[in-house]
């Protein structure tokens, strides 16, 4: 299992989009994915979000405690077997 750790910096553009969408192409079930924003622009968080589904991924958000940042956790989904 693999931890990666992206920090997005002040704002979201299109470069960090692409910097995600390459992580979460190399994923494999059992790894995370920990992006790190500051909490001023959790609002900015639909388009990653969007791309996460995209890439089937599951999700879930988490403010810190001094509520100066904001995560979200991803981890691929595990194929159905038929």
């Amino acid at each position: 299992m693999r931890e990666i750790s992206i920090n997005l910096g002040p704002s979201i553009d299109p470069a960090d989009l692409e910097i995600v969408k390459a992580a979460t192409s190399k994923m494999i079930p059992g790894d995370h994915l920990v992006l790190n924003l500051e909490a001023a622009d959790a609002h900015e968080t639909d388009r990653i979000l969007e791309l996460l589904r995209a890439a089937d991924m599951d999700f879930h958000t988490h403010g810190s405690h001094s509520g100066q940042t904001f995560y979200i956790i991803a981890t691929p989904r595990e194929k159905a077997a038929h």
